[in-house]
């Protein structure tokens, strides 16, 4: 349309006869615009209807374009948050390992010396082992005040009677020498070769005093026995865990001596907790008194914490001494073994006396036979040792079936549930030969 118009007004413009005489160009000029006319009316609805489809086109184009833009931003923003609070949970991490660090070799710079274990303050000394040199003979000071009748100067029966001691037979009550000098030690239990005395101490609990003579038992194989770790795992079936922590290191190249910090877990019986020892034990052979001194005392270690589960004995102290009959390797000892510990669980009295007439001399005997037995325990363990079958080494001389403790209220407890046992099956053995019995007397 605008075409024809554009091109109708050139006409015009240009053609100065067009508009005088009336020409063929004006005429069809004017008869186009006519022919055109007639199509105004369809041309103003579509320019119409076009302008109303555009206005929806561009309505749902743009709420099309909305929707995905406000999808977008929506998106971006919880990506956004997502990732902050990730790199958030990160950073904090970062945060608290970095002061968790710093923090830690802070606190190990400023308490280095409570983490390490203080030898030059916990460390037994010389003086406290000196102070047993002459501890074997105090003990026969002890025997000849308490156990000694002071008229025949004959042996005064304990709790037994020994077939190879002499007794006294004097008329009358037996008299013995005064019990000044005992310091609270009393005559407990004897046995073949051992002699026990018991002292009460604070609290109600008793500490133990040994007196042993071994004349088939060398002062090294005896020795090896308190120390050896490994061969106390072998023959003393209540020694759950036993190793050696740290060693002095003073002591660490010496030949006759050592210093070390022990721990020491024991299996105790159902219904009771185990124990455990941290403890100290210093041994040195003195080869010029010729004695071996063995003093333990409890101690903390920080390598040591407390087993959940376990009692930690908070109070344990013991000392030994054995001197040998003659030499270190030659066989005949004699040893005084002092102790004391609180296993943190209350026993009668009446019990403990009862039980520990058992057990403490049924340990001193494996520990005796274990003695006895270390020359083959190390050939076997070297892989050395030429079995003889005319003195086999017997499995119960080298690992104890039964229960053992260096403590007395250990002793007691297993022996308690041993005697239990023993009960039970002589109940069962009764009743077993009471029903055979009905059962052949009907017959």
């Amino acid at each position: 349309m605008y075409t024809w118009k554009l091109f109708g007004h050139v006409l015009k413009r240009f053609d100065t006869s067009c508009s005088h005489n009336g020409g063929r160009l004006t005429y069809f000029v004017k008869h186009r615009d006519i022919t055109y006319g007639k199509f105004g009316v369809y041309r103003d609805e579509i320019n119409l209807w076009f302008r109303e489809q555009r206005k929806q086109v561009t309505q749902a184009c743009r709420k099309q374009f909305e929707f995905i833009t406000a999808q977008r931003i929506r998106r971006h923003v919880q990506v956004f948050y997502l990732y902050t609070r990730i790199w958030d949970e990160v950073a904090l991490r970062e945060f608290m390992r970095s002061w968790k660090s710093r923090i830690t070799r802070n606190f190990l710079f400023s308490t280095i010396a409570v983490t390490m274990y203080n030898w030059d303050r916990e460390r037994i000394g010389d003086e406290e082992i000196n102070k047993y040199i002459h501890e074997i003979e105090g003990i026969h000071r002890l025997r000849e005040c308490t156990v000694i009748c002071a008229k025949c100067h004959l042996r005064i029966v304990v709790d037994v009677i020994q077939s190879n001691v002499k007794y006294c037979k004097c008329n009358g009550v037996q008299s013995t020498a005064s019990n000044q000098n005992s310091d609270g030690w009393q005559p407990y239990i004897e046995r073949q070769d051992m002699l026990i005395w018991r002292r009460q101490e604070p609290g109600g609990l008793y500490a133990y005093k040994v007196y042993g003579s071994f004349s088939d038992v060398t002062a090294e194989d005896f020795l090896q026995v308190q120390i050896d770790v490994d061969y106390r795992l072998e023959w003393d079936s209540t020694a759950k865990e036993l190793e050696i922590i740290e060693t002095d290191p003073q002591s660490k190249s010496c030949i006759d001596q050592s210093n070390d910090v022990i721990h020491w877990e024991m299996l105790w019986p159902r219904l009771f907790s185990n124990r455990d020892y941290v403890f100290q034990r210093r041994w040195i052979v003195n080869r010029e008194t010729g004695i071996i001194i063995i003093v333990s005392r409890v101690t903390e270690h920080p390598d040591v914490p407390i087993i959940r589960g376990t009692y930690r004995v908070k109070s344990y102290w013991s000392h030994m001494v054995i001197r040998p009959y003659t030499e270190f390797n030659k066989p005949g000892i004699e040893f005084g073994l002092t102790y004391f510990d609180d296993p943190g669980v209350s026993v009668p009295t009446p019990v403990t006396s009862w039980v520990a007439l058992r057990g403490l001399p049924d340990f001193l005997i494996r520990m005796r036979n274990a003695s006895k037995n270390y020359q083959k325990y190390k050939l076997i363990k070297r892989g050395k040792a030429t079995f003889d079958n005319s003195h086999p080494l017997s499995e119960e001389q080298v690992k104890s079936d039964s229960a053992t403790s260096s403590t007395t209220e250990l002793n007691i407890i297993h022996n308690i549930q041993q005697e239990s046992d023993v009960a039970e099956n002589g109940n069962r053995d009764t009743a077993t030969n009471s029903s055979t019995k009905k059962q052949d007397n009907l017959t």
